[in-house]
């Protein structure tokens, strides 16, 4: 029910791609609309009016060059404009006149003072700058029609025109009027013209769209959709799945990734049904022992010896140690496990556990020898790390050669100990070194009952130094012996 609705909640990546790209299109459209048809004349306006003001911004800057008329006749061909200087107030003499528009309005009209008078006005008020977009008919405010001296210019039919007007002040003295007119032409046609293309553009993008978003959407959401298929797969724990090497290199990177997330999970799922095999078999053997002696000690008469009760006694402790290790193991991988960090020599701690395998010696013949110089003293929990010592030495008497001898290093070097258990077993290959801190991991995949110990010593051991921040590790040559190593800072 919930996969239902969250299926009607969410889009798939092939509708999302789809609507993405035609929205993309829809406002690339929209935009191409408003600039090109219906704000056009609008922008052309504004870009007439400020090319006219950078004209006249030119001329006021260059008031005072001796080349000023030829410099107006330049920027009057190249902003397609015309230009006059006037000495005003004064003598309204014109100084420099540019006539590059047949019909502009300041050549074709006598300009008088009424509508001089205006624009320095105008200009005045304006800190000296004054510019406008005035419809032809405007110029009809200011005279009767029988005073102008020629007609109204009729540039383009409804064309405006671009009054800019500046004052300057010459070097000598002279205050001047430059006066400017440019033609703002309609662009009725050229809307027509630029929206029959639109038509034909947005026809055109608009297929494209949907057929491009069509061939992508497939192109990544079909490998995805197979990714999907086998992930379900993955997760009824099918860890047989593949998945496919196709579409763009983050997906297939994705499929590698899940490729070998699934390899990883299937070595998690053997290793968990091998602990779990493992863990029945050495919980299941004390429990046998204890049971069986102890039938045994109740059915038959003289059977209550001390070497009876001592067997139950000792397979009890197994268990026990058993259990508390299984407890240990999932108190570190659960983080509940805390420390206790105290100073403490670490020399005498290592004698401390050598100290109880003097039974295992004596009776066994085993052999532990401890080199070191000096006593070092270290800052860690003390009671695990007697743990990790313990759990070394058992890992190399349960696997050390025919000579029974397990030897315990301690070296210091630039301020560091080193603490080496060493023994001389068979050995273990390169490739199986990263995977011996495992629980109940073997070399050879035969579990057998440790001599000493529960078999979860290396898990335990890797999780107590880790905590601490230990730096440990093991190196080890097939048919040479083992050396486990562990280091801490000197105090």
């Amino acid at each position: 029910m919930k996969e239902k609705e969250n299926k009607k909640r969410h889009l798939s990546i092939k509708s999302s791609i789809f609507i993405s790209m035609a929205l993309l299109v829809v406002v690339m459209l929209t935009i191409l609309w408003l600039t090109q048809s219906v704000f056009l004349s609008h922008i052309y306006m504004y870009t007439k009016k400020n090319e006219t003001d950078r004209a006249a911004s030119i001329i006021v800057d260059n008031v005072n060059n001796d080349n000023l008329d030829s410099l107006i006749e330049k920027i009057s061909s190249e902003y397609d404009l015309c230009a006059e200087v006037i000495r005003y107030p004064g003598d309204k003499e014109i100084l420099y006149d540019s006539h590059f528009l047949n019909d502009c309005i300041i050549h074709k009209l006598q300009l008088e003072d009424t509508l001089l008078d205006f624009w320095y006005d105008m200009a005045q008020e304006n800190g000296g700058k004054y510019t406008d977009i005035v419809p032809r008919d405007k110029f009809r405010e200011f005279y009767n029609p029988d005073d102008f001296h020629g007609d109204v210019p009729k540039r383009g039919g409804d064309a405006n025109c671009v009054i800019s007007i500046n004052l300057a002040t010459t070097s000598d003295g002279d205050s001047v009027m430059i006066v400017l007119n440019s033609f703002v032409l309609p662009v009725d046609a050229t809307v027509k013209t630029l929206r029959l293309q639109l038509i034909v553009i947005t026809v055109v993008m608009l297929a494209s769209a949907f057929l491009i978003a069509y061939i992508l959407s497939r192109r990544l959401s079909l490998p995805i959709e197979k990714i999907n298929k086998e992930a379900k797969n993955l997760a009824r724990a099918n860890y047989e799945v593949t998945f496919p090497q196709e579409g763009p290199i983050e997906i297939r990177e994705l499929a590698d990734t899940l490729d070998y997330t699934a390899k990883e999970l299937s070595k998690v799922d053997a290793m968990q049904k091998e602990l779990i095999a493992n863990i029945s078999h050495d919980l299941r053997t004390p429990l046998t022992m204890i049971s069986g002696y102890s039938e045994v000690m109740r059915d038959i008469p003289g059977e209550n010896t001390p070497e009876n009760m001592q067997v139950i006694i000792d397979e009890t402790a197994r268990l026990s140690s058993l259990v508390n290790d299984l407890l240990d193991v999932s108190r570190f991988q659960s983080g509940t496990q805390k420390l206790n960090i105290s100073r403490f020599n670490l020399t005498e701690s290592v004698k401390s556990v050598i100290k109880r395998y003097d039974k295992l010696i004596s009776h066994n013949g085993y052999i532990i020898n401890f080199v070191y110089d000096e006593d070092v003293f270290i800052n860690a929990d003390e009671v695990r790390i007697l743990q990790v010592i313990y759990n070394l030495i058992n890992n190399a008497i349960n696997y050390t050669g025919e000579d029974k001898t397990v030897t315990v290093k301690q070296e210091v070097k630039d301020g560091i100990v080193r603490i080496s258990v060493i023994d001389t077993g068979e050995g273990i290959a390169e490739k199986d070194l990263p995977l011996i801190w495992d629980r109940y991991y073997k070399v050879d995949k035969v579990h057998k009952r440790a001599h000493i110990g529960t078999g979860l010593g290396l898990s335990i051991v890797k999780n107590i130094l880790l905590l601490h921040g230990s730096r440990f590790g093991v190196s080890s040559e097939v048919g040479k012996g083992s050396n486990f190593w562990f280091e801490f800072k000197v105090l």
